[in-house]
């Protein structure tokens, strides 16, 4: 299993990339530039001249409806910064600056594809600084009729999560297991599309909003059968989504997570209210430094001839969809 760099990292070099915003349909241009070591991710509004920055931080949440928007105490806001976040998390970016032209990230196909391909077009280069994660010590949980999630100890980062469709006509639920490494991000989870319901799009159209979206950039559902002339790119490929959408909510607290996953029927949400849970509590984690715990680990292995992973094993999967429901 591929294990989590101990130090802290940034891009080799600047890089762009040029899209449309999913809800103007505007012209929208991302670039990525190198920051140094305890830094962070701060992404900035290009098209302002004055208070135009905000920090990569859970309570710069302003709205999780349709996507994660974060804004600063001036007003100023950016949408759908969760794809982007989710490729910077799998590709363990510690320290960047985002530059966007514009109120919306570009949409690209939908998924994270498009910004993990970016990122490794430059490459990333190691700081002289350890990278802090966050183990999970206690369950935390928030639970809400048929929607729930939970995030508990672990010696791996992995997600369990199934999602119902709220019972359409013509879908099936789905579930998935997910063990996090930045190869298995690349290949499983992030070519996973963003998803809707042809019915609901109508609706968002008329009052002006998903101007952007089509079938180039989404997963449109119509009567139970996928629209795209393609099809899906992945079995279960809506709760794979759903999967990059946590991953990019979870890294807005400024690390990686060592910790399992379990939930059904998330949303951006629901992934705000637990991250906001989990740092008001902080009797339910620790803060670790990968540098000083690596070489502890190594230590402790020689000593008693026993290899140490902090990232690794595989959780149990379930047998069907409803039993994740039931948990």
């Amino acid at each position: 299993m591929h294990s989590v760099c101990p130090k802290q990292t940034t891009l080799k070099a600047p890089v762009s990339i040029e899209g449309i915003g999913v809800h103007s349909a505007l012209p929208a241009t991302l670039e990525l530039v190198p920051l140094a070591a305890n830094m962070g991710i701060i992404f900035e509004r290009a098209d302002l001249k004055t208070n135009n920055q905000i920090v990569a931080r859970i309570t710069n949440v302003v709205d999780t409806s349709f996507s994660t928007t974060l804004g600063n105490s001036h007003g100023v806001t950016l949408s759908t910064v969760e794809h982007l976040m989710a490729a910077l998390s799998a590709c363990q970016i510690s320290n960047v600056l985002v530059k966007v032209s514009g109120p919306e990230m570009p949409i690209m196909d939908g998924s994270s594809a498009a910004f993990v391909d970016l990122i490794n077009t430059v490459g990333v280069i190691e700081q002289d600084a350890p990278r802090k994660i966050i183990r999970i010590l206690k369950p935390i949980e928030i639970k809400e009729e048929r929607r729930w999630v939970r995030l508990e100890p672990s010696e791996t980062f992995s997600f369990q999560l199934g999602v119902d469709f709220a019972g359409r006509e013509g879908l099936q639920p789905e579930d998935y297991v997910y063990d996090f490494s930045t190869e298995s991000f690349a290949a499983d989870i992030s070519q996973a599309r963003s998803f809707g319901f042809y019915e609901d799009a109508q609706k968002l159209y008329a009052a002006g909003l998903a101007k952007g979206s089509s079938l180039d950039n989404a997963v449109v559902i119509k009567n139970g059968e996928v629209m795209n002339k393609d099809g899906l790119r992945y079995k279960n490929e809506m709760v794979r989504h759903k999967i990059l959408d946590a991953m990019g909510d979870f890294y807005l607290t400024g690390s990686l997570i060592q910790g399992r996953c379990v939930g059904f029927n998330i949303g951006h949400e629901f992934n705000n209210r637990l991250m906001r849970k989990l740092l008001d509590d902080k009797a339910s984690y620790e803060l670790i430094d990968c540098v000083a715990n690596l070489a502890n680990e190594k230590e402790v292995a020689s000593k008693t001839d026993k290899t140490f992973i902090t990232f690794g094993s595989s959780p149990k999967s379930f047998s069907n969809p409803q039993s994740i429901a039931a948990l």
